[in-house]
């Protein structure tokens, strides 16, 4: 089973995504967002982190017009 992050480690890793889409989890989530969001759907392992990136990365492009 993979490791669950707690908080400062999801950050950490969204840190090392940064300009992949981990730039809207290190500006915009505090520990209550991340607590919510474990609350009600689940733990975030490594895999999932990267799969929110990479869907914030795709949504960051739509809305600059970059298809």
């Amino acid at each position: 089973m993979a490791k669950e992050l707690n908080y400062e480690e999801f950050i950490e890793y969204a840190q090392k995504y940064y300009i992949k889409g981990g730039d809207t989890f290190v500006e915009c989530w505090d520990r209550r967002e991340f607590d919510y969001f474990v609350k009600n759907f689940g733990a975030i392992t490594k895999s999932r982190a990267l799969s929110m990136f990479r869907l914030q990365q795709s949504i960051n492009k739509d809305r600059n017009g970059f298809f």
